[in-house]
Order: C-alpha cells, then structure tokens, then sequence
C-alpha cells in the first residue's frame, strides 16, 4: 500500500515519541497495525484496545503480530475491567489506541470513555484521520468496515492533540466528545480529501 502521512500542527512531535492516547473510527481498525509498524518512527510502544467479542479475537491476533499489545474490554464484557487495563498500561509507558465510537455505534459518534481516559490520565489524545479513497466496504457490519484494496494508497492525517484537564463535568464531557467527532472528520467516507 502506498501512504501519506500529514501530521498537523504539533502531531508529529507525539505520535510515536511521547506517550498519548490514539484515537480513530471503528471502521479503521486494521490500519493502525501497518501505520504503526511501517510509518511511524515510534519510540513509545503502542498498545490497542479491543472487544471481547470474536471480531476483538481476530484484531488482537493481527495487532499482535504487528507488534503492538492489546487489552481486551467493550461496553458491556469487562467494560470497568478493560478501563482498569488501560490506565494500567499506560501507567507502564505504552500508548494506547482506542476507537471512541466502538465496540457497537453510533458509527461516528464519540462515547465518554476516551474522554474519560484523557481526563484521569493527563494525556493528550491524538486523532488518527485515516481516508480510505479505494476500500471494500462491509455494509452489513454497523461500522460499514472498511478494507483498503491492494496497492491502493492511505493518507493519514495526524489531528492536533487534544488535552483533556482533570476533574471535569458532565457539559465539558460532551465538549471534548464533540471536538474529537470534528477533530475526527477526516477519517470519515463523507469528507472531502485535500493535502492541506
């Protein structure tokens, strides 16, 4: 696959060098795997979230392979328990890369948890903005997951990081939920790609 990676702003002193926390679309799960393992000069080692289910099994076997460590959580399976995990992680010097509208929807829609994540951590949260421009599509899957096709290429926009500060509300939750789906709109089918 050929690649474009556009870090914007400071993007490109984080990702890879200091220890955040990566965020993208669910339908973009198998991407950070090769951008992690073939674009990124990274220093701090990466870990993944994944789902309890058996889709999660199969991306856990694939991160893994790729390199990265993986916690496996979801909204209703080890939810509290895949939290716990991560901050653990983190706690240990990985970054982790987390799908803010996963393990089942709304697609495109940020939950708490990222936010939650950033807050109690003191990290910042990088969005991962992956445009697909020749992918299959899986339409029966609520993600509508994407596939990108064989010697397509991928562009990766690198979003500004997003700091969350400490103690927050529930008003100033949905704030960051929403700059994140905005920092985030690049990753989607429906925006229109430029370099600049």
């Amino acid at each position: 696959m050929r690649k474009r990676i556009i870090p914007r702003g400071s993007a490109a002193e984080v990702l890879g060098k200091k220890q955040c926390i990566v965020a993208l679309w669910h339908n973009r799960t198998f991407v950070p795997c090769y951008v992690y393992r073939y674009c990124v000069d990274h220093v701090v080692p990466m870990s993944m979230l994944t789902s309890a289910s058996k889709d999660g099994a199969l991306l856990t076997t694939v991160a893994e392979d790729y390199g990265m460590r993986t916690v496996r959580g979801s909204s209703n399976r080890r939810g509290v328990a895949g939290f716990r995990d991560m901050l653990r992680e983190l706690k240990e010097g990985y970054c982790m890369c987390i799908t803010p509208d996963g393990p089942k929807g709304p697609r495109y829609k940020s939950h708490p948890g990222v936010i939650r994540l950033a807050s109690v951590s003191g990290l910042p949260i990088l969005p991962l903005c992956i445009d697909l421009p020749h992918c299959w599509r899986i339409n029966k899957a609520w993600d509508g997951f994407a596939i990108p096709k064989p010697f397509s290429r991928i562009n990766v926009v690198i979003g500004e990081p997003i700091y969350v500060p400490a103690d927050i509300d529930e008003e100033q939750q949905k704030a960051y939920m929403e700059k994140l789906d905005t920092a985030l709109a690049y990753g989607r089918p429906d925006f229109e790609y430029n370099e600049t």
